[in-house]
C-alpha cells in the first residue's frame, strides 16, 4: 500500500520551511493552536487533491510557494504557485521530471494513477476523504445521517453498482414506456388521417389516364404544328407558281422583245456617243469662260509683277539678316571664347620676366660650357700628364684641384639641364606669341565685321534702339581696350 513518507513545506502560509516524516499507518499531528497545523492539512489537501484554489494561501512577503510530497513507492509531487505560474512536478523512481499545467481546477489523471490518491463519494453527489481528517472531526461516517452512511457502505461494498444499475433500469423502462404510448398515438392519428385519403387510389388511376390523354394531345398537336407547316409551304409554293405562269405569259412574245431589244440596244450607244460629244462641248464652253475670267484677272500682272520683285529683295534681305545674326551669335561666341583666352593670358608679363630671367641664364651657361672645354681639354692634358703627376710627391695639391674641377663639372651638369629647360620655355614662349598673334587678328577682324554690321542695321542688338555712328566706334573701341587688358 502507497503512503506518505515525507512532506516539505515552502512559504506556504506560516511556514517558511518546514519539512514533515510519517510512519506507516496512522500519523497525528499535535501542537499548541496558531503553529501551522491546519496549514499541513491544507497543504496536503491542495498538492494532492487541487483544493483550496487561488493563491492566498502564499507566505506574506513571498511572491511564490511549493509543496512537495514524498511517496513510500519513491514518486514525488511538487506542486509550485506564484503570481504568474501554477505547475504540477511528478518525479519517477528514476528522478525523470514531468511538468504539468493548464489543468484547471482538477487534478491531471495521470498524477491520480501514480500516487493512487482520491476521494471517496459518500453518495451520488458528495465526496469525502477518509486518509486525512482536520482537526474536531469526527470519526467516519458517525457524524453522517443514516442513508448516507447505509449510501457510503453501499458504495464501499460495490451494493451501489446494483441500485445504480436498477434506477438505470427502472428509468430506461419508463421512458420506453412512454415512448411507446407516444408511438401509439402517433399510429392511431396517422390511421385516422389515412382514413381521410382513401380516395387518393382512384384519383392515381384518373391521373394515370389524364397522363395517357395529355401525351395523345401532345402527339396530335405536334403532328398538327407539323401540318400547318406544310400548308404554309403549300401556299407559298402555290403563289410562286402563279407568279411563274403570269410571267410566261408575259413572255410568250420574247422573240419580238428581242428584236426590240437589238434596236433599242444600237440608239443607246449612239445616244452615249452624242451625250459624250455634248459634255465635251460644255465643258470646252467652261474653259472658254474660265480663260475669259483669267484674262480679266490678269490685267494688273505688272503691278503683281513689281509686288513680286519688291517681296523678292525682302526674302533676300530678310535671308542676309538672318546669316547676319547667325555671324552675330558665332562673333559673341568668339568674343567670349577670346576673352576667356585673353584672361588665361593676364600674366604673360610674369612669362616675359622669367624668358628674360632664362636669357641670362643661358648666357652664363655659355660662358660655363666654354669653362667645361676648357676643362675637357685640361682633362686631356691631365690624362697625359698622370704619368707624370705620379712621380711627383705633390699630390694634395692635385687632388684637391680634382675636386674643385668635379665640382665645376656637376655645376656644368645642371646648367645643361637648366639650358634645356630655357629651350624648352622658349619654344613655348614663341607658340604662345604666335597663338596671340593669330588671336588678335582674328579679333581685329571679327571687331572689323561686327563694325561694318552694325553700320548696316544701325540698331543696337541689346535694347534695338537706334545707334549712330560714333556710338559703334566707342562699342568698338571698348572691345579693343578689354582686348589689350
Amino acid at each position: 500500500m502507497i503512503y506518505i513518507k515525507k512532506v516539505i513545506l515552502e512559504n506556504f502560509q506560516s511556514h517558511k520551511y518546514t519539512e514533515l516524516e510519517f510512519d506507516h499507518g496512522l500519523n497525528v499531528i499535535v501542537g499548541p493552536s496558531d503553529q501551522g497545523k491546519t496549514a499541513i492539512i491544507r497543504a496536503l489537501k491542495w498538492v494532492l487533491f487541487n483544493e483550496p484554489s487561488g493563491d492566498f494561501f502564499v507566505r506574506e512577503g513571498e511572491t511564490e510557494c511549493s509543496v512537495t510530497v514524498v511517496f513510500s513507492n519513491g514518486i514525488k509531487l511538487k506542486r509550485y504557485r506564484s503570481k504568474t505560474k501554477n505547475y504540477y512536478y511528478l518525479y519517477d523512481n528514476d528522478g525523470q521530471e514531468i511538468v504539468y499545467e493548464g489543468f484547471g481546477t482538477k487534478v491531471p489523471q495521470d498524477i491520480i494513477d501514480k500516487i493512487s490518491l482520491r476521494k471517496v463519494l459518500l453518495d451520488e453527489n458528495r465526496p469525502n476523504l477518509i486518509n486525512i481528517g482536520e482537526q474536531l472531526e469526527g470519526p467516519f461516517l458517525l457524524s453522517e445521517k443514516n442513508s448516507t452512511r447505509a449510501n457510503a457502505i453501499g458504495r464501499l461494498v460495490g451494493v451501489h453498482i446494483i441500485d445504480d444499475a436498477l434506477k438505470d433500469t427502472l428509468r430506461d423502462n419508463r421512458n420506453l414506456s412512454m415512448k411507446k404510448k407516444s408511438l401509439e398515438e402517433s399510429v392511431e392519428n396517422l390511421t385516422a388521417n389515412l382514413s381521410e385519403y382513401e380516395y387518393l387510389d382512384k384519383l392515381i388511376v384518373i391521373a394515370n389516364k389524364l397522363n395517357d390523354i395529355k401525351k395523345e394531345i401532345n402527339n396530335r398537336q405536334s403532328r398538327l404544328n407539323e401540318l400547318i407547316q406544310k400548308k404554309k409551304q403549300l401556299e407559298l409554293i402555290t403563289s410562286e407558281i402563279k407568279s411563274l405562269e403570269s410571267y410566261i405569259d408575259k413572255l410568250k412574245n420574247i422573240d419580238v422583245i428581242a428584236n426590240i431589244e437589238v434596236q433599242l440596244s444600237d440608239k443607246v450607244s449612239k445616244y452615249k456617243y452624242i451625250f459624250s460629244k455634248y459634255e465635251s462641248l460644255n465643258m470646252i464652253k467652261n474653259n472658254i469662260k474660265y480663260n475669259e475670267n483669267l484674262v480679266l484677272a490678269l490685267k494688273d500682272v505688272p503691278v503683281v509683277g513689281s509686288i513680286v520683285n519688291r517681296l523678292t529683295l525682302i526674302i533676300n534681305k530678310n535671308i542676309k539678316l538672318n546669316a547676319i545674326l547667325s555671324r552675330y551669335n558665332a562673333i559673341n561666341d568668339e568674343i567670349a571664347y577670346n576673352k576667356n583666352i585673353l584672361n588665361s593670358l593676364k600674366n604673360i608679363s610674369s612669362i616675359e620676366n622669367r624668358s628674360n630671367l632664362i636669357s641670362k641664364k643661358y648666357e652664363l651657361f655659355l660662358k660655363i660650357y666654354e669653362l667645361k672645354i676648357r676643362l675637357d681639354n685640361v682633362n686631356k692634358s691631365l690624362s697625359i700628364g698622370r704619368i707624370y703627376m705620379d712621380k711627383l710627391s705633390n699630390i694634395e695639391l692635385v687632388s684637391q684641384l680634382k675636386n674643385s674641377i668635379e665640382l665645376k663639372y656637376d655645376l656644368l651638369l645642371k646648367l645643361i639641364s637648366l639650358k634645356q629647360n630655357y629651350d624648352f620655355i622658349k619654344n613655348e614662349l614663341s607658340i604662345v606669341n604666335d597663338n596671340l598673334k593669330s588671336l588678335r587678328h582674328e579679333t581685329n577682324n571679327y571687331l572689323e565685321q561686327y563694325r561694318n554690321l552694325l553700320s548696316n542695321i544701325e540698331i543696337c542688338p541689346l535694347c534695338f534702339s537706334h545707334i549712330s555712328k560714333e556710338n559703334i566706334e566707342l562699342i568698338i573701341k571698348n572691345y579693343q581696350k578689354e582686348e589689350i587688358y
